[in-house]
């Protein structure tokens, strides 16, 4: 079959388009799994990339729903990694996207819906033929697009791209199609304009109309000089002497429109019937491939953007190695929130952030272990760290660039979050008994590729019940391999890790402490920018494999905001005293 003809079943997404689209179809149905994924996006703080990306609001949605399929094929992921590598090489394919492309795809999606609204044979040729022309300039975009010889793919995706539009522009049938519509559509061109004469009754109600002549220019106003002054010309004919009225909107204009179509086929039979045989053979000509292609272009469009935002603001962005999934390792260097810098450069309007956001070394693996507890100051980074750990994973595993220098990663099958929600207990349960109902939705589902995150988990109830059920949940997660990530201010649980490990398990625990100088004073990120006080610790917001440091400095936190026990008492003494 000529290329031209054929269903392309082609994807920049995926090297297997049949396996691509069954995973997105299933992922789309699989309701219980997509309310756990939207709940892990919304603690991790997804919709920050988006934001990053700086998509059109019509990309938004696919992207997120990319972000969402979590591939574990490794193959896949190098696929998109090696696809946006070009689009970075070459910023130009943007631009004629923007410019070109995509104005053309959603002319075409337009009269795509229209069709369904010719109800006579002429109408539906002749709106084939404007298809068909739409169709062979978008195809002459992506020609010089992706098809140009200044530019040297690399990747196997934008390769077989390639072949796909050399293959329809190579195609005989194309080329035809190509020097056969300006010739339709001079012979179209010849209908610009009709000319009724309507009889009138004695009550000058119209009771008869007839065709009195086709032109091929459109009738048009007469201008203000030419009423004034009653000049005449040749061209008096193609101008009206009373107001345009757009009858076309009309309800009522149906009778009408439908009488002159009937004259039209009737005058110009030869010329119609001329246009449908000569368009019949481009019937199923295949253009589909058109608007599955336009959302996978702006993906990657995004993540030039995404990519190019942070590192002109000094932080690194890398592609992480996909390793196989049975290593289920990840080890990234110098990762960071990636959510908390766009929102930090939408905020406060600081372009460079190398002096503001602190990077990190983080690895899972078997000598280093996979499950972290992440104890230390607090407002020490642990939040940040955790959630700088699930959008590294989630966008590794889209094909994305990830906050970082270098790294390799093993895809998991799911990401699972347990962060601190609104306040919605019942009376029967109270805010523990609603925390384990969660956890225990999200425990037996966990597999050695799963990935957990948990922030803060289990601080409604007392230490020791928070201690015994940590315990227990540990010991679970070291049984069956999973990778975790736990920020606490249970410091006994770190203290407890050499225990732990001695048992028998697919995944060892290490302990992680946010750092801080006690030398300085501490900083807080505001609105306004970083301010500084000179009294407690200064957070460094590095994160360290080391054994617990024993205090949470939430003390230390109250008497720099002047909230310890002792500085409200003197400042309500000296209120008492000067009223």
């Amino acid at each position: 079959m000529d290329p031209m003809f054929q269903k392309h079943r082609f994807s920049l997404m995926w090297p297997d388009y049949e396996a691509g689209r069954a995973r997105e179809e299933a992922v789309k149905n699989d309701a219980v799994t997509r309310e756990s994924q939207e709940i892990m996006e919304r603690d991790v703080n997804a919709a920050m990339i988006l934001e990053g990306m700086e998509l059109r609001s019509e990309g938004r949605d696919y992207v997120l729903r990319r972000i969402s399929d979590m591939i574990t094929d490794e193959s896949v992921i190098f696929y998109r990694q090696a696809i946006l590598r070009d689009f970075l090489k070459y910023p130009e394919i943007e631009i004629m996207a923007n410019s070109d492309l995509l104005p053309l795809t959603m002319q075409l999606g337009r009269m795509e819906k229209t069709n369904l609204a010719h109800d006579d044979d002429v109408r539906k040729t002749v709106w084939r033929m404007e298809l068909l022309k739409v169709y062979v300039q978008a195809v002459t975009v992506l020609d010089r697009i992706f098809c140009s010889t200044s530019r040297t793919f690399e990747s196997e995706g934008l390769r077989k791209l390639c072949e796909l539009i050399t293959g329809i522009v190579q195609d005989p049938s194309y080329s035809e199609l190509k020097a056969l519509l300006p010739k339709l559509s001079d012979d179209i061109r010849e209908i610009q304009s009709v000319t009724l004469g309507i009889n009138l009754d004695n009550e000058l109600h119209p009771v008869e109309s007839v065709l009195l002549s086709i032109s091929e220019k459109p009738i048009k106003k007469k201008g203000l000089l030419a009423n004034l002054f009653g000049t005449r010309s040749n061209e008096d004919r193609y101008f009206g002497i009373g107001t345009f009225y757009t009858i076309l909107k009309d309800g009522s204009a149906g009778t009408l429109d439908a009488a002159i179509m009937r004259d039209l086929s009737s005058v110009m039979r030869d010329t119609f019937k001329h246009l449908a045989d000569s368009l019949n053979r481009f019937e199923r000509v295949e253009s589909a491939f058109l608007f599955e292609l336009m959302p996978e272009i702006a993906f990657y469009i995004g993540g030039t953007h995404l990519m190019k935002k942070l590192q002109n603001s000094g932080l690194p962005m890398c592609f992480p190695t996909p390793l196989p999934m049975e290593e289920r390792r990840f080890e990234v260097k110098d990762i960071y929130d990636i959510s908390f810098a766009i929102r930090v450069m939408a905020d406060t309007g600081i372009t460079k952030l190398d002096n503001v956001v602190v990077t990190n070394d983080f690895t899972m693996s078997d000598n280093a272990g996979r499950i972290g507890v992440l104890t230390g100051a607090n407002q020490g980074g642990k939040t940040t760290i955790t959630r700088a750990l699930g959008l590294a994973q989630l966008m590794f595993q889209a094909g994305l660039p990830v906050a970082g220098s270098s790294g390799e990663i093993s895809p998991c099958d799911r990401v699972f979050t347990h962060f601190p929600e609104l306040e919605k207990n019942s009376v029967s349960e109270g805010r523990l008994g609603e925390e384990c109902v969660r956890l225990e939705q999200i425990l037996p589902k966990l597999t050695r590729y799963s990935m957990l995150l948990m922030n803060e988990s289990l601080s409604s109830t007392s230490h020791q019940e928070c201690l015994f059920i940590a315990t227990e949940i540990m010991r679970y997660l070291r049984k069956i391999g999973a990778r975790a990530l736990f920020a606490t201010h249970i410091h006994e649980l770190a203290e407890n890790i050499p225990e732990l490990n001695r048992e028998e398990g697919l995944s060892d625990m290490m302990s992680l402490v946010a750092g801080v100088d006690e030398t300085s004073g501490l900083e807080v990120m505001t609105e306004q920018g970083v301010r500084k006080f000179s009294s407690g610790s200064k957070r460094t917001y590095k994160i360290t494999p080391m054994p617990p440091q024993g205090r949470s400095f939430a003390l230390d936190i109250a008497r720099t905001y002047g909230i310890s026990f002792d500085q409200l008492l003197d400042s309500h003494n000296k209120l008492q005293s000067e009223g």
